[in-house]
């Protein structure tokens, strides 16, 4: 009976979401995402970079990031630079299209508090766009900082030529069965 109740006890998770006035629709930073993305957070001297992909799904109003993949055996990670291992995030946006999940961009972390993109970011996704079948043009890319969300995120969208960012907020406080 212990177990029963511990397992149908709700918990408090946070939806954040990104905003621009530029831009008619809201991003939606899932709690399951964010869970995942938090727990790779550079908080030590020795963490090294980390990240994957984002998958989700698109409306008019709300670009939703439900999943995150990575980070995989055969990146390259160091302090300050991370490389998906190509093979496995082809694998993981495979796998995730399945599921009815498209692929919406890329994630990593940085060992700042109050993240920004560097220019290798930039020219990275910029590739990506450029040499990339994608169902668009444009690209998100989520930099999780060292302090926990919403401070310490940063969302990007990436078209050929320019760089948007996001204003990241916590949208509601909500109740889950987890």
């Amino acid at each position: 009976m212990k177990i029963l109740s511990r397992l149908l006890r709700p918990t408090a998770l946070t939806v954040v979401t990104g905003t621009s006035e530029g831009y008619a629709q809201l991003i939606r930073l899932e709690p399951a995402m964010l869970r995942h993305v938090q727990q790779y957070r550079q908080t030590t001297l020795w963490s090294t970079e980390a990240g994957g992909q984002l998958f989700g799904l698109v409306d008019d109003n709300t670009i939703q990031i439900i999943c995150a993949t990575g980070p995989y055996v055969g990146d390259e990670r160091s302090r300050y630079c991370y490389r998906s291992n190509p093979v496995a995030a082809q694998r993981a946006i495979e796998t995730q299209a399945q599921a009815g999940l498209l692929y919406l961009g890329e994630w990593h972390t940085h060992a700042q508090d109050y993240p920004t993109a560097s220019n290798l970011d930039s020219d990275a996704m910029s590739r990506l766009i450029a040499n990339s079948k994608l169902n668009c043009n444009v690209l998100l890319m989520l930099i999780v900082g060292r302090i926990p969300s919403p401070e310490g995120l940063v969302i990007l969208s990436i078209t050929p030529g320019e760089i948007h960012q996001w204003r990241c907020s916590i949208l509601i406080n909500q109740v889950v069965k987890d």
